[in-house]
């Protein structure tokens, strides 16, 4: 099911033995937030943060919350269908995240998240999400080693005249044949 979608909310909970202005400075810094957006924020009603992205998105975003301090929920999207038969339909799962959120998560190089956000933050303001591509011309290699030209000496190689057979040894006169003159052929 790639095509599930989540959402992320934040609803002013921090992780237990935080500071809540300390929680509440980083959280403003990751999102690059005005007073008035942390105070929506902080203020104890589920704020969806980030909606309609994939779960490793969803996942990178309350990876960067947890480290801030802050608790936030992911919840699925997609909307369950309902039984066809005459059968109670079953309970919907809960998502529940890839790692626990005392664990800190390390995506690599996946691509950024969706530039859209009712909050009007963008991942590009987010530190752990953000990426950037490298200017035109830029050398993408680190310590590259040069190498020296080796010095070698051609002194002793000579260019052949116009009109030479290169390559083709010229053959030996072929040996004078066997005397056979103390030969003979006895029955």
């Amino acid at each position: 099911m790639n095509d599930d979608l989540f959402e992320v909310a934040f609803s002013g909970e921090i992780r237990a033995g935080e500071n809540v202005e300390d929680v509440r400075a980083r959280v403003g810094k990751i999102f690059n937030a005005d007073e008035k957006k942390l105070t929506q924020l902080f203020s104890g009603k589920r704020t969806v943060i980030k909606k309609n992205i994939d779960q490793q998105t969803a996942a990178k975003y309350k990876a960067a919350l947890n480290k801030a301090g802050a608790e936030c929920e992911i919840r699925s999207m997609n909307p369950v269908e309902p039984a066809t038969t005459a059968e109670a339909a079953p309970e919907p799962a809960t998502i529940a995240p890839s790692k626990p959120p005392t664990e800190e998560v390390d995506y690599g190089d996946l691509a950024p998240p969706p530039q859209t956000d009712p909050l009007g933050i963008t991942a590009d303001q987010i530190e752990d999400l953000s990426v950037s591509i490298a200017p035109l011309g830029s050398d993408l290699q680190d310590d590259i080693e040069v190498a020296e030209t080796p010095e070698i000496d051609v002194s002793g190689i000579d260019v052949a005249p116009v009109g030479s057979t290169i390559g083709i040894a010229k053959k030996e006169p072929d040996p004078p044949p066997p005397d056979t003159n103390g030969l003979s052929m006895a029955d």
